[in-house]
């Protein structure tokens, strides 16, 4: 996986499909497309060649010209299909529309889907119901294509993950004022409520953080217990981390016979992994051998990821904006790192939060975000197709973030699940 900024730099950027390559000769149900035959399927518009596209968020466009319709829906839907011997297309997206509200829209519509490695896609289009459509002409684009000149050293694969099968709770609204709980975690601000119980308390017994600021503690705790909470802490899981700073969670992650690879940023002052992986070792409660087994540590860039942090069941991450430096780089990475995970994974980020910030008061340079650019950010991944836990701002008695330029910053997370591929 490579951020989309760096793939759109090596991959083109749009390739022009034939509408009718995959039904050559049979006569779309929209007058005036395709060809003249017959066909067996009457609802019919057009049926594109299967192509590769490059791994991660992409979309078909298509744009009638001279479109006209006064009844009828047209229905859209993205079909993917594995280059395997005897393998079966499968959906990956639909879409549906009115015609009459295609054409109030220009007469152009997109859908949604996820690329993978070794795995065509194909643009499907049929009009459900009766209609009197008929049009001029119709181009069908794809938006980032697969390059066939490059090659990755390890790809994505279309798998789901075969760990935390639950969804994340539906709700018809983003934000809640509901009190946050540490042992059904959500996205929250965090609280020193949140650091006393059992279930804090069975945390902090299996990490050694407790000479760490309330912070920090509470990073490591509302990570591994959403990871828990929602079934990522299995053996044979695979895990991979952004931190700053070694915490406690790897070592955890471990004792559960999960595997965690810890990335740190290769800007830092320290550039020796072996030294990192001995800090890491330090927070660690599991026994040696388990560390030794599933623990691994690397230098890395945070705003190209490497191509081969691919296939995770799971992704953590710890002050990606403070350490990236702005807000829109940090959602930039949000939306990257959704590429290291396999369909249904999950993403756990802690980032500093400003408490007291409202619409047009943030610096444009802040790293920091606020409630709105909290809910920006969601609304980013919840229109890739992603499920975002809701947001939940009550914050009685916050935990400081500990910044000295920013008393009142907070600490916040952020929970969410990655697209799954259709059943």
């Amino acid at each position: 996986m490579t951020t989309e900024v760096a793939a759109r730099a090596t991959e083109p950027t749009e390739l022009v499909l034939d509408p009718f390559a995959y039904q050559p000769g049979i006569a779309s149900k929209i007058k005036g497309l395709g060809g003249h035959a017959a066909g067996h399927d009457p609802d019919y518009v057009l049926h594109t060649p299967y192509v590769e596209v490059a791994e991660g968020p992409a979309q078909f466009s298509v744009r009638f010209r001279g479109l006209t319709a006064k009844k009828g829906t047209l229905v859209l839907r993205v079909h993917m299909l594995g280059r395997e011997e005897g393998a079966r297309a499968r959906l990956a997206n639909a879409e549906r529309i009115a015609l009459n509200r295609l054409i109030q829209h220009g007469s152009e519509a997109t859908i949604r889907f996820e690329g993978f490695h070794n795995v065509t896609v194909a643009l499907y289009a049929a009009i459900a119901g009766d209609t009197d459509a008929e049009a001029e002409d119709v181009a069908v684009t794809l938006d980032r294509p697969a390059d066939p000149g490059r090659r990755k050293a390890v790809a994505a694969e279309a798998k789901s993950t075969a760990f935390g099968t639950d969804r994340l709770k539906p709700s018809a609204h983003l934000t809640s004022t509901a009190i946050p709980s540490i042992a059904d975690p959500v996205s929250q601000i965090a609280t020193a409520p949140q650091l006393v119980g059992p279930v804090a308390e069975d945390w902090l017994a299996r990490v050694r953080m407790q000479d760490s600021p309330l912070a920090a503690r509470w990073r490591a705790i509302y990570t591994l217990q959403s990871l828990r909470r929602y079934g990522m802490l299995e053996p044979g899981a695979r895990g991979l981390g952004f931190e700053r700073t070694p915490s406690g969670v790897p070592g955890a992650v471990a004792g559960f016979g999960a595997s965690a690879l810890v990335a740190f940023p290769d800007d830092g002052p320290v550039r020796d992994e072996a030294s990192f992986l001995e800090r890491v070792r330090r927070r660690a409660t599991c026994d040696q051998a388990a560390f030794l087994r599933n623990v691994s540590v690397r230098l890395a860039s945070w705003t190209n990821i490497a191509d081969d942090l691919v296939n995770y069941d799971f992704v953590w991450s710890s002050g990606a904006c403070e350490q990236l430096g702005s807000i829109q780089r940090g959602t930039d990475f949000l939306q990257e790192v959704m590429g290291c995970l396999r369909p249904g994974g999950l993403a756990v980020h802690t980032m500093a939060y400003d408490l007291e910030s409202s619409a047009g008061q943030l610096h444009p340079d802040s790293a920091v975000p606020g409630q709105q650019e909290v809910e920006r950010m969601s609304l980013v991944l919840i229109s890739r197709g992603h499920e975002v836990a809701q947001f939940k701002v009550n914050a009685p008695n916050h935990i400081s973030s500990g910044r000295a330029d920013m008393p009142g910053a907070s600490v916040v997370g952020l929970i969410v699940r990655k697209a799954r591929l259709p059943d």
